[in-house]
Parts: structure tokens; C-alpha cells; sequence
């Protein structure tokens, strides 16, 4: 009753002492205590003289149950056991640091690019993402292997990807720009997503951009929402238009810095900050939101002309 491998690893103690410390110690420690405590029980089934288990009963337990194959303490089995045990704790250090844990093993095995976006949708706005893809052009179909830092989520189950030549589509179907063959999502810096909304009947170009260079000094900025105007060149898949109507899926500054001057209509646009945790970011100047009054007998003009529009003290000049 009171021989090694009796009390202290016994059943009753292992629950008693562990819901003790899930109410007294933080989750992590807890854990790491309870599975150290128990595994080490485990494979103390292996010896000889096995576990008692069930203690204050004196049946001891072991594993197998064939005594030829259990090992002595200190003797070679035990040895071999222990650098096996030990050449498994460097891979499973290795993969604690990435911060994969074990459903990220396994989502890195299948390279399932719908696990990886179900991963990124759960998990976004905490860091930076980057996808790393095996696959082919859908219209070249050379291969387009590589890492690839994720720009944000397209459509039900695919990316928008940041690449050399601009912002790519991935997905496992012939509608993205690339077809997806093996995809693993990797966790990259810690980063923090500010937003803020912009709304406006009709704004110029230049009162948009000015302040968007501003927030661009404080980390990456992305455009999301829609507007109405003539004269915009589609940028698949980040600008899309059709008609008057245009569409902004993580369009960048620069995109817009591209536009001829002119005064967007209807605008309402979400403006996305990513940025390094404590960064200040600056508020939105004015007069980004400003509401311009324009006789409607111009407003046509103006739209055909590509014209811009300033404030200038007590009265509107259209130039």
C-alpha cells in the first residue's frame, strides 16, 4: 500500500490534486502539471512492477501485459524509450514556437486551403498571415509556388493574396487567379487592425487621399466598401466596376491615387489600419466626409469632365 509507484500515482490523487489546480493556477500551468503527472504514471505501466492505479487496492496495472516486453528501470529499453521521448520533444519544441499546435500539424499535412481559410477567419486581426501555396496560374498554368503575405479573404473559401505582380486571387477552382494545389497558413508578427468608416454624398479624390497617405506612415491600409463614379478602371480582384457602381474589396491607396480627379459620389468605405501593437494612429482629418452642395444643372458636368472640387473659404469653386 505504501510502495513506490502506490500514492502518489494513484487515480484518486491525480483528480483530487488536478481540480485543485485548475481552480488555482493559470490554464497553461495547469495543463502542463496534469500531463506531466499523468503521462509519467503511463509509462511507469511499462515497468515491471507496473502502477497502482487504483490504490488503496493493491492490483497494479501494466503495459503490455506480458512482462517480457515491460522495462526495467535503468536498463536499456528504459534508455531507448528515453531518446525517443527525447527526439520527439525538439520537433514538438519546434512546432510549440510556431504556434501551430496539433490541428496546425495536421492542417499543414493536408495543405487544405479550406481548412486554411476557416484557420485565418477564426484567427484574423490578431497577426500578420502569410499563405504558403503550391499551385499553378488558371491561365498560364505555370506554377506559382511560393510564400505569399495574405491581404484578406475572398469569397467562400479563398485568398487575396499580395504577390510581385499585383494582388492575386487563391482558391481550389477555376475562378481565382491561382489554383490552389497545397496550401498551409503561417502566423506572422502580432499586428492590430484599426478601423474607421467614411461616408459622404460626394468627396474629391484629393480630399481622400491626402489623409489616407497619412494613416499609410502608421502601417498597411485597405479600402473596403462601395461608391459611385464614371471614368474608374476595374483592378481585379480589388476594384471591381460596373457601370458607375465600383466596388472596393482591400483596394490600396495607391490604387486610388491612380484615379483621374474627379468627385466620388455615394461613397461609403471602411478604411482598414494593420499595424504593430502601440502604434498611435492619427484620426481622420477633415475634410474627409464633407458634404459638397452642387447645383443639380452641374452635376452631370462635372461628372463628364472628370472635374475636382475645392473648398475655398465662404464658397465652393468648381476648377
Amino acid at each position: 500500500w505504501a510502495g513506490h509507484r502506490a500514492l502518489t500515482h494513484s487515480l484518486a490523487v491525480q483528480v483530487a490534486l488536478g481540480v485543485l489546480a485548475w481552480f488555482s493556477l493559470p490554464f497553461g500551468f495547469f495543463l502542463s502539471l496534469l500531463a506531466g503527472w499523468v503521462s509519467h504514471s503511463l509509462c511507469d505501466m511499462m515497468t515491471p512492477s507496473g502502477v497502482a492505479w487504483f490504490w488503496p487496492s493493491r492490483v497494479r496495472c501494466v503495459l503490455p501485459g506480458n512482462a517480457k516486453y515491460r522495462m526495467a528501470a535503468m536498463g536499456r529499453g528504459e534508455l531507448a524509450f528515453a531518446v525517443v521521448l527525447a527526439a520527439s520533444g525538439v520537433v514538438l519544441l519546434s512546432l510549440a514556437r510556431a504556434g501551430e499546435g496539433t490541428a496546425g500539424l495536421i492542417r499543414s499535412a493536408i495543405g487544405d486551403i479550406a481548412a486554411a481559410r476557416e484557420q485565418y477567419d477564426a484567427e484574423k486581426g490578431r497577426n500578420a498571415w502569410v499563405l504558403r501555396l503550391e499551385g499553378r496560374d488558371n491561365r498560364s498554368y505555370e506554377g506559382v509556388d511560393g510564400s505569399y503575405p495574405v491581404i484578406g479573404p475572398w469569397k467562400e473559401a479563398g485568398f487575396i493574396l499580395e504577390s510581385e505582380s499585383g494582388p492575386r486571387t487563391a482558391c481550389r477552382s477555376s475562378a481565382c487567379d491561382w489554383y490552389a494545389d497545397h496550401a498551409v497558413l503561417v502566423k506572422g508578427e502580432p499586428e492590430i487592425t484599426t478601423t474607421t468608416t467614411i461616408t459622404a454624398e460626394r468627396i474629391g479624390t484629393g480630399s481622400l487621399s491626402e489623409p489616407l497617405a497619412q494613416l499609410e506612415s502608421t502601417g498597411r491600409v485597405y479600402l473596403l466598401g462601395t461608391l459611385t463614379a464614371k471614368g474608374i478602371r476595374p483592378e481585379e480582384p480589388t476594384v471591381t466596376v460596373a457601370g458607375e457602381a465600383v466596388h472596393l474589396a482591400y483596394a490600396t491607396p495607391a490604387e486610388l491615387a491612380a484615379w483621374p480627379s474627379m468627385v466620388l459620389r455615394d461613397v461609403d468605405l471602411t478604411v482598414q489600419v494593420r499595424h504593430a501593437p502601440g502604434t498611435v494612429i492619427p484620426q481622420m482629418p477633415g475634410p474627409v466626409g464633407e458634404k459638397f452642395t452642387i447645383n443639380p444643372l452641374l452635376e452631370r458636368w462635372i461628372g463628364e469632365t472628370q472635374g475636382s472640387l475645392r473648398q475655398d473659404s465662404s464658397k465652393q469653386v468648381i476648377r
